[in-house]
């Protein structure tokens, strides 16, 4: 028995009528009538009665209209909600964003114009360390992240596209002994505490602070803190140098001073996502933040980035 039997059978038995069954089908009344009798020797079960007055339903077929009517209102229900989520109109989308970074300045105007035109969409968001966002992505549990572009333009799978230009910092507090200079280089703390992010957590950041060093002609003393939000906290109390980017909460702190510098990397803030993920919301999420943010000409990165 086929979607389209049952449909045909449905529809008979609500109208009681081949003719207005046809008409409300598309479908003539002689093929209508061989779909139904077909259906009644595929069953062995008489569905109708034909009487000189019209039709009505057999006990049996009465039972199994009953049965199939929920069946083809489910079946409806099921292919209409399966095509939403296909066109992005319904579903989840999980958004996870780099601790510690500042996304004030336009996630809510981004989330409030989603919700208004997704209402059926669920819409939800995490903060994480670059480890777990990353491995979050790759798992599927998230689906797009926020987060730096030096830490995955060169991941496998990954695509991302730039959200905000960001520069580098040289970070100290505002009790340190450089804080009340006008401008800092990195030649100014060459003889400074780097306080850097482990590599297991980030293992781009700390590799490329310590080879620009080097290229100053020093090797700075480090403390590795484990995560994003501990380096933080540490260069907060005082306890050594760092450098950071612009989207980051730290510069939102009046205690800690922040000297531009120029960086051999890109700390940008990228939306990025798993190419093998499959989610249509993306796409829609995609298009509606670009429309907000006024970032419709932006650039799709990492689709042919050969991986070694």
């Amino acid at each position: 028995m086929t979607i389209a039997q049952i449909k045909y059978f449905v529809t008979v038995a609500k109208c009681l009528s081949f003719t207005k069954a046809a008409e409300q089908l598309f479908v003539s009344q002689p093929a209508l009538s061989r779909h139904i009798k077909n259906m009644e020797e595929e069953l062995n079960i008489q569905l109708f009665v034909r009487t000189s007055n019209g039709i009505r339903l057999t006990p049996a077929g009465s039972s199994l209209y009953v049965g199939m009517l929920d069946m083809y209102s489910n079946y409806i229900e099921m292919v209409q909600k399966a095509e939403k989520i296909q066109k992005g109109l319904s579903g989840s989308l999980k958004i996870g964003i780099l601790d510690q970074t500042n996304v004030a300045d336009f996630m809510p105007l981004i989330y409030r114009d989603f919700q208004k035109n997704y209402a059926n969409v669920d819409l939800s968001f995490q903060e994480g360390s670059f480890k777990y966002l990353l491995s979050e992505l790759y798992a599927g549990r998230l689906d797009m992240i926020f987060t730096l572009k030096f830490e995955i333009e060169r991941k496998e799978s990954i695509i991302y596209q730039y959200v905000s230009r960001s520069k580098d910092y040289i970070v100290m507090s505002k009790f340190h002994p450089l804080a009340g200079n006008e401008s800092v280089t990195l030649d100014d703390v060459k003889n400074e505490t780097f306080v850097l992010i482990s590599e297991e957590d980030n293992p781009e950041s700390a590799p490329l602070i310590l080879q620009i060093c080097k290229e100053h002609g020093f090797v700075p003393q480090v403390h590795y803190a484990k995560t994003l939000t501990e380096q933080i906290l540490w260069i907060a109390v005082g306890m050594g140098v760092s450098i950071l980017d612009s989207r980051c909460t730290l510069k939102m702190n009046p205690d800690v001073k922040f000297f531009e510098m120029d960086s051999n990397w890109d700390p940008s803030l990228v939306v990025a996502w798993n190419q093998n993920n499959y989610n249509p919301l993306i796409s829609v999420f995609l298009k509606n933040m670009n429309q907000v943010l006024g970032l419709e000409n932006e650039d799709i990165h990492g689709l042919n980035l050969e991986m070694h």
